[in-house]
């Protein structure tokens, strides 16, 4: 009996100083991290810094600063089949890649970013570049981008690049490639003020009105879904497979969603969120699609970034662009059969 009061004693003593041990750690690990690392408001507020002067570097060309708002571990992905295609992996592999940009352009580079949402870890942006190649300088391409960031201890530590138009930005990379035209109509390249952008006003509410979409979408509830969109809704999904297309208005959306499950779907379908930011005017959300389809029992599996443009509380704006189009277009696309 008192040995095993004492084993009680000795055991309460051990998990005490354990316990008083691991309390002054995190009280210590706590005290010693950075506030803009640990605070939402200052993470925030650190996240549209750090983008701000990457985003001035990157204008400027000075790959030293550039280098310096990026982590060693560092991955760069950039789609395609073109030259710059491939992985590069920390400071060396990313350095490799702003000279391969170097070398190939014809000396005209213009970026602008019309859109931008932030989150304690994820930047998304919307970039705009025109510039010029080395073998036919007098030919400007337009080649258009959603950027995804992630962010780890206030630096940059992983990008994706996702070309609205895939094919474009393919054929820039390859030399000899003919000219593809990819302004749209009233095009206007415009830069939103990225060190005036205030990351916390109103992106709750712009956040909350797309979370309510997708509560509704999952519901399959669609009037609730129609009026949290704005009169002149639109919804974009690029691609070259029979669902790809500019679709206006609620009918327009309406319309979408029956040529989908009438020409494409299987019997097995789930969505959900693989990130998102959330500015006033733009919210991004990566979605993490697996489905089969009518013609294919296999579920396969797609990442797309939907770009929510937000005006005067409402969802006036949906594009759809894919991680990786190819996949995306083979997923939508029935197979032509052999005759």
């Amino acid at each position: 009996m008192f040995i095993n009061t004492r084993k009680v004693i000795v055991t309460a003593s051990l998990l005490a100083a354990l316990f008083s041990m691991n309390a002054f750690s995190s009280a210590t690990a706590n005290e010693s991290l950075d506030p803009r690392l640990t605070d939402t408001a200052n993470m925030l507020k650190s996240n549209r810094e750090l983008i701000n002067k990457f985003y001035d570097a990157f204008k400027s060309g000075d790959k030293a600063i550039i280098l310096s708002y990026i982590t060693d571990d560092f991955i760069m992905h950039v789609p395609g089949k073109g030259l710059n295609a491939g992985e590069y992996w920390g400071k060396e592999g990313f350095s490799q890649f702003l000279s391969n940009i170097g070398n190939y352009s014809g000396g005209d580079f213009s970026l602008s970013v019309p859109s931008l949402a932030i989150n304690e870890d994820t930047i998304f942006t919307r970039e705009d570049i025109i510039m010029n190649r080395k073998e036919n300088p007098a030919e400007k391409w337009l080649l258009r981008f959603i950027m995804e960031y992630h962010i780890k201890d206030g630096l940059i530590s992983e990008a994706w690049t996702i070309p609205q138009d895939p094919i474009a930005y393919d054929a820039f990379w390859t030399p000899k490639s003919q000219y593809i035209e990819t302004r749209p109509a009233g095009f206007n390249q415009k830069s939103v003020g990225i060190s005036d952008n205030d990351p916390f006003t109103h992106s709750v509410e712009s956040l909350q009105v797309v979370r309510k979409f997708y509560h509704y979408f999952w519901k399959g509830d669609l009037n609730a879904m129609s009026k949290l969109v704005g009169d002149e809704f639109e919804f974009y999904t690029p691609g070259r497979s029979s669902l790809a297309g500019r679709y206006k208005g609620w009918h327009g959306y309406e319309t979408f969603r029956e040529k989908l499950i009438a020409n494409v779907a299987g019997d097995k379908y789930k969505l959900e969120w693989g990130g998102y930011a959330a500015s006033k005017n733009d919210v991004f959300v990566k979605e993490y699609i697996r489905m089969n389809t009518s013609w294919d029992k296999e579920v396969k599996s797609s990442f797309v970034i939907l770009h929510f443009t937000m005006k005067e509380g409402k969802i006036a704006k949906i594009e759809d662009t894919p991680v990786d189009s190819i996949k995306y277009d083979s997923l939508f696309t029935k197979p032509v059969s052999e005759k």
